[in-house]
């Protein structure tokens, strides 16, 4: 026998909500509809625009359009700029190691753990 359930079960309300249809919008082609509407109600609230505008803004209340930064934009060069700091390419020294590896050894002393083998050519590639 399942346990005593303490709660009453809910009537179900089928009752349909009798209500009529809103009326259809009709559009006429050349007619001007935003006019009327626009003309005679005020949709912008501008105060609070301008509040925000002086929360954000610095407390200036102005309303000041922005500039095209493209129109300041005079193209990329390939040129390194001057300010721009040249990357030395780190020196290292290779090493034969005993197990019969190369290993890159570093300018400050460390080395890199990954082990190459001397090709005939002598270019150096990395063990797979």
């Amino acid at each position: 026998m399942p346990p005593f359930w303490p709660f009453k079960r809910a009537k179900k309300n089928e009752e349909a909500i009798d209500e009529t249809p809103p009326a259809p919008i009709v559009y006429r082609k050349g007619q001007d509809v935003h006019t009327t509407k626009h003309s005679t109600t005020q949709e912008r609230d501008e105060s609070a625009y301008k509040d925000a505008l002086a929360l954000f803004g610095n407390g200036e209340t102005a309303v000041v359009a922005s500039s095209n930064i493209a129109d300041e934009y005079d193209g990329v060069s390939n040129e390194p700029t001057p300010d721009a700091p040249q990357e030395d390419e780190p020196t290292f020294e290779w090493i034969h190691h005993s197990d019969g590896y190369h290993y890159k050894k570093l300018s400050d002393g460390q080395f890199e753990p990954t082990p190459y083998v001397k090709n005939a050519d002598g270019t150096y590639s990395e063990y797979a």
